[in-house]
């Protein structure tokens, strides 16, 4: 069976996966409500690259440190994160191993915080928060002290790999259809065995306006393919969000807002826009909001969505009745879900302009009611209570994905951004 399926073929797929496939999805799921998120960003590293910095948390009993988990590499731009067991507090650090003993000696730099509580990764109205870490060296240790790292508990969770603006390929395993079918059915193992975040296709350039991608459920970069192999270079660069569309879209939009405020203060570009697919519509109008609020200004101008279940989709909402632990971003999917009510009663900020565009095929699949793109009908992708709100709204006669590697499709996204 293959392992990219989009929303209308939830149901039909259910009685197809086996019961070890349930099984596995329930234990994700089970384990995903489990944990929490922390996230680091070290300052003031060494300028000496030789020597690793590194980042774990651990748990303290009765004074003394008991055991420890997501023991890593703080990557060059300070960034380090973990999935941790809730039922916990940590302490969270990150020194610099200057001897390359992979243990803590008295001197070398050094920082850390006290009674850190995980944020939930399957909570909505968690958002996410980065703790700062200022490596130094004076901490009132003998010389000569050692202290050795305390004994890694995987129970408690490990690693949660990221990306902020790190350069990669569409042709890169990870980034492959397959991969995103894993990330809808096994969001929790996508979190350390991926690589969540914002990528460039090529180093980033001061002179080109950033356009960001986001693919929907299910989906991979590799969807728009098309649409970066033939946009126009000259004028834009291009970006894009890779994350496990089977997580809490609260959840994943806040990760998306975050990467985009930081790569602005990391870069200081005045602008940059957003298009994307499907569920991705859902994912970025939330993320802008917030991303701009946050920031104190507009730097997203122009926002495209393509083919966007605005107004939900029934298949989420069967398959929610049908499993007891359902894949999580079924919840916000749903038709009339907190989040789709959140989103129509926020507006996108004030200078932020949506173009919408929506596709229809003939003779649809016969369990659509209404004409449909052959996943989405079109009364869902024109929902009024955002079609009213937008710049403009642009009906293409293809197929759902198929839209995303037509010619027309991105002509008219290219005129959109140059308007």
């Amino acid at each position: 069976m293959q392992t990219r399926l989009h929303l209308v073929g939830l149901l039909l797929a259910l009685p197809l996966l086996s019961s070890c496939s349930l099984l596995g999805l329930r234990q994700q799921v089970e384990t995903l409500e489990s944990r929490g998120g922390i996230a680091v960003e070290v300052t003031n590293l060494p300028k000496d690259a030789r020597h690793s910095t590194y980042a774990l948390a651990w748990r303290m009993e009765n004074g003394l440190r008991k055991d420890s988990a997501g023991f890593q590499k703080v990557r060059p731009d300070g960034i380090a994160a973990f999935n941790l067991s809730l039922d916990s507090t940590y302490r969270v650090g990150a020194f610099t191993d200057e001897n390359d003993n992979r243990h803590y000696d008295a001197g070398e730099p050094l920082d850390f915080i006290k009674d850190v509580q995980p944020l939930s990764l399957s909570d909505p109205k968690a958002r996410v928060k980065i703790w700062k870490l200022t490596l130094h060296r004076e901490h009132n240790l003998p010389p000569g002290t050692v202290i050795e790292m305390p004994v890694e508990n995987k129970a408690l969770g490990g690693i949660t790999q990221v990306a902020l603006g790190d350069v990669a390929s569409l042709d890169e395993p990870r980034f492959a259809p397959e991969v995103g079918g894993s990330g809808l059915w096994r969001p929790l193992d996508f979190l350390s065995t991926n690589t969540l975040g914002l990528y460039f296709t090529e180093p980033y350039d001061p002179h080109r306006i950033p356009v960001v991608f986001v693919y929907g459920i299910g989906g991979s970069p590799q969807d728009f393919r098309y649409f970066i192999d033939h946009f126009d270079r000259k004028r834009y660069q291009f970006w894009f969000y890779h994350y496990p569309s089977g997580m809490r879209l609260d959840r994943v939009s806040s990760v998306l807002a975050t990467g985009l405020r930081g790569l602005r203060q990391r870069h200081q570009f005045p602008v940059c826009y957003v298009v994307a697919h499907s569920m991705g519509g859902l994912v970025s109008r939330t993320a802008i909001t917030e991303a701009v609020k946050d920031e104190g200004v507009n730097f997203i101008p122009k926002f495209v969505s393509i083919s966007t279940p605005w107004g939900g989709h029934q298949a989420a909402e069967s398959g929610i009745r049908h499993l007891k632990k359902p894949v999580p971003s079924w919840l916000d999917v749903r038709p009339g879900s907190d989040y789709l009510l959140h989103i129509y009663a926020t507006p996108l900020p004030k200078g932020t302009v949506h173009h919408l565009v929506y596709g229809s095929i003939k003779g649809g699949p016969f369990y659509l009611r209404g004409e449909n793109d052959g996943v989405v009908t079109v009364v869902s992708e024109t929902d009024l209570r955002i079609k009213q709100s937008t710049g403009s709204f642009r009906h293409l006669l293809h197929e759902h994905t198929e839209i995303l590697r037509e010619q027309e499709t991105l002509d008219w996204v290219m005129t959109l951004l140059k308007k």
